[in-house]
């Protein structure tokens, strides 16, 4: 009995089409194959260009192992007759700008859907922005002056009397009565915080102190040739409660990246 040569059995495929060539010349690879098309052999040759690309060692290691099945003949590389390529897929993966900007178009849907179901808008007690207080980007700079705000309403509010009972003319309106002691400005109710950083300006600290208070001066100490500041201010109310209120709630207070240091002004003769 003969043996027919294998290289022989390989030169069809099993539907009777020749099989499949590779011609490499240079950096081209051409691909000849058969296939059927309206009951007809049709001739189809692919062009592919060559070139190098570094992989990972992994990948290297890999490409040398040793065919198997029905790739066990196959030269290096990739047979179409029995392999097919899939596409690439990329990875895209998400930044925290583009997490945010989720959050964001969220948070305005959830807003949106409110407003039209008709349950009303929600508005921010600290920067009356439309979301939630404890979502407030402001919420470490401006919750210490909300806290204020809120006191000094509640102390404002006179306390409740029986019905009959005589009000002075001075507090029917609900306003609390000032003596003439009260009226008179306290004496340099001034105070020093430092510990700031150069990019401070006196709108910041105007920010930062009217809560407390009325106003009477601020000095942001500033060096003269650049206009930077030095790192300390001082601080005048038109009351000395405000002046406490500001030195209470902003000793050791968090501002920027650094931690504010308040405290009395000294007399300018000390």
């Amino acid at each position: 009995m003969t043996m027919a040569n294998w290289g022989d059995m390989v030169d069809e495929t099993e539907f009777g089409f020749p099989a499949p060539k590779e011609v490499i010349e240079g950096d081209l690879k051409k691909v000849i194959s058969f296939e059927e098309r309206d009951e007809k052999m049709v001739k189809i040759t692919r062009h592919y260009k060559l070139s190098k690309v570094k992989v990972p060692r992994a990948v290297a290691e890999r490409k040398k192992w040793k065919k198997f099945g029905d790739c066990a003949r196959d030269p290096p590389g990739i047979n179409p007759a029995n392999s097919m390529v899939g596409d690439s897929v990329f990875l895209t993966l998400a930044t925290k700008k583009d997490q945010q900007e989720k959050k964001e178009d969220d948070m305005a849907d959830k807003v949106s859907k409110m407003k039209a179901s008709g349950q009303g808008m929600v508005v921010c007690r600290i920067c009356k922005g439309a979301h939630w207080t404890k979502q407030c980007p402001y919420k470490d700079t401006l919750g210490a002056a909300l806290e204020v705000r809120e006191e000094e309403t509640n102390s404002a509010k006179p306390p409740p009397r029986a019905p009959g009972t005589y009000v002075p003319p001075a507090i029917r309106k609900g306003e609390p009565a000032n003596d003439n002691q009260s009226r008179q400005r306290d004496e340099n109710p001034t105070i020093r915080v430092s510990n700031l950083a150069e990019e401070t300006s006196d709108k910041d600290l105007q920010e930062l102190f009217k809560p407390f208070g009325t106003l009477s001066r601020i000095y942001l100490a500033k060096d003269k040739n650049t206009g930077i500041s030095k790192g300390f201010a001082y601080i005048t109310y038109n009351r000395r409660e405000s002046a406490e209120k500001a030195l209470k709630k902003l000793q050791r207070y968090r501002y920027g990246h650094l931690i504010l240091q308040v405290e009395w002004a000294k007399p300018s003769g000390s």
